[in-house]
Parts: structure tokens; C-alpha cells; sequence
């Protein structure tokens, strides 16, 4: 009878990264959160409300606690970070995949700037600059923690 540590089970092998996606993307997501909530409070600009916006979601009040909001945001965090090292761990490069995915989640920007009149224009460059940078500060965290977590792996391949 084979011995199921020794050999596991395909759909074990290739299952989603769970705890170490949801840590990448709390990580990743408190970083960006703090990033912005920082340079709103130093500049005025609302690009962290502009993060924690919800006011076009179907069912939800257009306000709630700020904890909330940011539990909303860190899920969608959580979300990407657990793709973010399914991808890593299917076709590696970490670094340049969490760069990637920071500079596509910015896009985001966009439609989100139209949804709401408590966030910045869809014109405001200084937003949109500190939108972008710290969409990649998200991808930079993302891109630290994939080659972390690979690094380790290959140290210790039995984990």
C-alpha cells in the first residue's frame, strides 16, 4: 500500500496555495491600505476612501465602518493574493507577475473613479499617480512574498 505522505494525491499536489495566498494578500493588502490611507491624510487626496469604496454595491449600504470596508478590501486582497501563487507556482517569476498584477489592479481606477462623488475625478492626475504607485507597492509586496515562499519551498522541498 503506498504511503499517501510519500505520495500524494494529485488534487492535493495541485490544490490552491490557501494559507499562504491568504497571507500574501493580507499582507499585501494592508500595505497598500496604510500607503494610501498615508498619503490622503498628508495630501487630501481620496484615494484611500477611493480603496474602500462601496457605494455601488448592490445590498449594501453606500457607507459602513471603516474596519469593514477594509475587511472588504483585504478579501479582495486575499482573493489575488491566492491566485497571485497558484500562477507563481504554475510558471514562476514572481516578481515580474506581482508587478503585473499590481499595474493591471490599478486599471481599476478607472471605473471605480465614476461610481461614486466622494472619490477623485477620473482626471485628477496627482490621484491617479498615487493610485498607480501604490498598486505597484501592492505588487512589489506581492512579488516579495512569491519569491519568499519559493525560496523556502526549495529549501525545505518536503514542506
Amino acid at each position: 500500500m503506498p504511503d499517501p505522505a510519500a505520495h500524494p494525491s494529485t488534487s492535493v499536489k495541485h490544490s490552491l496555495p490557501w494559507l499562504s495566498g491568504i497571507l500574501t494578500g493580507i499582507l499585501s493588502g494592508v500595505v497598500l491600505g496604510f500607503f494610501l490611507k498615508v498619503i490622503q491624510a498628508i495630501t487630501g487626496e481620496q484615494v484611500y476612501t477611493l480603496l474602500l469604496n462601496i457605494d455601488f454595491v448592490p445590498g449594501l449600504p453606500p457607507t459602513l465602518p471603516e474596519f469593514i470596508e477594509f475587511a472588504l478590501h483585504l478579501i479582495v486582497s486575499v482573493v489575488i493574493g491566492i491566485f497571485y501563487l497558484w500562477w507563481v507556482r504554475h510558471s514562476g517569476s514572481p516578481m515580474i507577475k506581482g508587478i503585473l498584477l499590481g499595474a493591471v489592479s490599478s486599471l481599476l481606477y478607472i471605473p471605480l473613479s465614476q461610481l461614486s462623488s466622494r472619490v477623485p475625478d477620473l482626471y485628477d492626475v496627482s490621484a491617479i499617480l498615487y493610485w498607480i504607485a501604490g498598486h505597484l507597492l501592492f505588487g512589489i509586496m506581492l512579488g516579495l512574498c512569491g519569491k519568499y515562499i519559493n525560496t523556502t519551498k526549495k529549501a525545505n522541498p518536503a514542506s
